[in-house]
């Protein structure tokens, strides 16, 4: 019988190029060795421990898991601004033959995950990175901004837990929030793009978020009855014990001694609603 530990509360990013699959052999090649160059230089700067980072490696980018303790503060400021500044000194050499630009969609996301699975890392929190990452959010901002190198998308847990507790750059405001829907799953997240003004940009008005909500599942519900306010006034008990019905005060009789409402949409963090 197989044993599964507890999950661990983990840091999590994944990079993707923009356009990878558009480039010839030689500048794939490429791109992936100054791509790998660029993220060891902001993880060294930023002493994020690069060789024990679990790691998941595409080709076009990749996904990692940093280890127990990794400071979201050194990843959101010196890596990110690192990263950045790799990419404008990258993309301005055109030294090579197979140069091409580089340009970067990043999420980062924190969380209790499983790192012990057969073929990956299972559940819902190793699955939202690459769901942000591929959003029309931050797709979309990267299409309106051709100048940017870098978009960063974060959760709602990056950004509340730590962007807006002023634990370093960037500031809460360099932020614009964006509601992300995968497969009639809801995310609440804010997108970063440095040097760039987010909240002047139209584009991204489409995915504003809901002014109640912080993400979750949109899969519709179907309507229960909901009592009114008036308390119900039953009726006497049946000498012989039977159920008996209750009127409420707009006339409408129910059968049984509960009812039960709930909202048609929730929004909230928890499923993956695959």
């Amino acid at each position: 019988m197989q044993v599964h530990r507890v999950p661990e509360y983990r840091l999590l990013f994944t990079v993707d190029i923009e356009d990878y699959s558009g480039r010839n052999d030689r500048e794939q090649h490429t791109l992936q060795a100054a791509l790998d160059q660029m993220l060891a230089n902001a993880a060294d700067t930023a002493e994020l421990d690069r060789a024990a980072w679990k790691r998941q490696e595409g080709g076009d980018g990749i996904y990692a898991v940093l280890p127990l303790g990794a400071d979201v503060t050194h990843l959101m400021d010196v890596f990110v601004r690192e990263l950045d500044a790799g990419l404008g000194a990258y993309n301005r050499r055109r030294s090579e033959p197979t140069w091409t630009r580089i340009r970067l969609r990043m999420a980062v996301h924190v969380g209790p995950m499983h790192v012990d699975g057969a073929m990956g890392w299972p559940g819902q929190h190793a699955v939202q990175p690459a769901r942000l990452r591929d959003s029309k959010p931050i797709r979309i901002a990267m299409q309106a901004l051709p100048a940017a190198d870098l978009a960063v998308i974060v959760s709602n847990e990056i950004y509340r837990d730590y962007i807006t507790q002023g634990l370093g750059e960037p500031r809460p405001n360099a932020f614009r929030p964006v509601q992300v829907t995968v497969k009639r799953q809801a995310y609440l997240a804010y997108l970063y793009v440095p040097g760039f003004d987010l909240g002047e940009l139209p584009e991204l008005a489409v995915f504003a978020p809901p002014s109640d909500g912080e993400g979750g599942d949109l899969s519709p519900r179907s309507p229960e009855p909901v009592p009114p306010a008036a308390a119900p006034v039953p009726r006497e008990p049946a000498p012989d014990g039977r159920q008996v019905n209750v009127t409420y005060g707009s006339g409408d009789a129910f059968s049984g001694d509960k009812l039960s409402g709930d909202k048609n949409i929730y929004y909230g963090g928890g499923r993956d609603g695959r």
